[in-house]
């Protein structure tokens, strides 16, 4: 979430991504109970004790402050992590772009015209030319499902992968993950790759024995295109099971699409693919693609593995106690305001930092405070396909197309997505009447105009 720090007010008066709504509930318990303790001890004239803060409020407090701030180093793993993890991705298609030969046409512009300006002179391209942009295609296309791999991954990984379910809300964020891989890649690519999710209810089914993937993706998806609430399906289960038994990840998958790409694409000693990559360079593309794969588990770690169950049970169990013992804080004499709010502020501050730890933890979903991993993928977008202008290969952006985002999902991110990118060959039908409008980065007109 984006907000003002210099706006003291609306910090102050914030609700949404704050603590607020997890632990209202919780502090109005808390403070009944603290009015019922005094009530009573104001009635029959009895100190029930007052000590009790002196005994554990300190030890309380350095546990939650500690515990808070293991979560924030977490959190800003997690970030450096989902960091490092697209500028690998960002690298290695920027490299392969550089890379990769081409023909007659190509040379020509990078070395004649100069950076992303194409020639005085106007070179016909020839069947090397052809074959380097199938290589540009297909990385452009990988590194956008790498990407959309890993979100999907973390939508699953936490209630799916550990705990064996997801309900049908998660299911449905998760079909659209699949309904993006299935418009980035082949149907045979995306068969490989959708047999690593792991839904059980699912694995019967065959794209190979005529289903198409992305027309029931789109059948899933119709009408929510146009502002409408998202809703999973009537004739949907509350929610569906999820092996958790060890098995290949969607993202893994797509890094060994990749590397096969570039593998197949290579120009050795003999030269036989002289529009490919030189043979020198594959090892330096291959140790990027590793990189990435050491920051996915990295990540996976952050989601799949808690604060030690020991910590957790202690902060949990104390703040228990300490707020149970709340007639044991009670000084009748003192008056209603010592008896009342200031144990509610208490209570209000130990419930909060625990449910900052809490939120903190696992950065990687789609709550409030979460990295927007949706917003990076969009960047990453736009950024493949101006890389492509630089490199002069117009015919491979006009390859790709803007496809307008539903509502709930773009309703996600901090910054309001309308567009996410396809393969024109492998994408669904447009059913909104905003395709086309105010597209983010217009590569492919700015194209046309420019050779026309």
């Amino acid at each position: 979430i984006i907000y003002d720090a210099g706006d003291t007010l609306a910090v102050v008066f914030a609700w949404i991504g704050t603590v607020w709504p997890s632990i209202l509930w919780k502090l109005g318990a808390v403070w009944v109970y603290a009015v019922l303790c005094y009530i009573v001890s104001l009635t029959y004239c009895i100190n029930f004790g007052t000590e009790g803060h002196t005994i554990l409020l300190g030890t309380m407090s350095f546990l939650l402050i500690f515990r808070a701030n293991q979560a924030y180093t977490r959190y800003m793993h997690g970030r450096s992590f989902l960091t490092d993890f697209f500028t690998h991705i960002r690298e290695f298609g920027m490299l392969c772009m550089t890379y990769t030969r081409g023909g007659v046409y190509t040379c020509t512009f990078l070395f004649e015209g100069g950076l992303g300006l194409p020639p005085k002179e106007d070179v016909p391209e020839d069947h090397l030319d052809a074959e380097a942009r199938e290589l540009r295609v297909d990385i452009v296309r990988l590194c956008i499902a790498a990407c959309v791999a890993l979100k999907l991954h973390t939508r699953i990984a936490s209630d799916g992968y550990c705990y064996g379910a997801i309900d049908s809300e998660e299911k449905m964020l998760l079909d659209w993950d699949r309904f993006r891989l299935c418009q980035l890649l082949s149907r045979d690519e995306f068969r490989l790759i959708d047999e690593c999710v792991g839904i059980i209810e699912e694995e019967g089914r065959d794209y190979r024995k005529g289903e198409d993937p992305v027309q029931r993706f789109a059948v899933e998806f119709r009408g929510h295109y146009s502002g409408e609430e998202a809703t999973p399906p009537a004739d949907w289960p509350r929610s569906f099971e999820v092996n958790t038994s060890p098995y290949p990840r969607p993202f893994v998958a797509v890094t060994w699409l990749m590397r096969e790409v570039v593998v197949r694409n290579m120009n050795d000693m003999t030269n036989r693919q002289p529009w490919g990559i030189k043979e020198r360079f594959v090892g330096e593309l291959v140790g990027l693609i590793a990189g990435s794969k050491g920051l996915f588990e990295m990540i996976n770690q952050i989601i799949t593995s808690p604060v030690p169950l020991p910590y957790a049970n202690l902060c949990k169990l104390l703040l228990l106690i300490f707020l149970l013992s709340m007639p044991f804080f009670i000084d009748y004499r003192l008056g209603w305001f010592a008896n009342t709010v200031i144990p509610g502020v208490v209570s209000l501050a130990l419930l909060g930092i625990d449910a900052i730890a809490t939120e903190l933890e696992n950065p990687f979903g789609d709550d409030t405070n979460d990295l927007d991993i949706l917003e990076m993928i969009h960047v990453l977008e736009c950024e493949l396909l101006q890389l492509l202008r630089l490199t002069g290969d117009f015919q491979a952006g006009e390859r790709f197309a803007w496809r307008p985002m539903p509502d709930f999902v773009a309703n996600s991110s901090c910054k309001r997505l309308k567009y996410y990118l396809v393969v024109a060959d492998f994408a669904a039908a447009e059913e909104s009447d905003d395709a086309g409008k105010d597209l983010p980065c217009d590569a492919i007109v700015e194209w046309q105009r420019q050779r026309t």
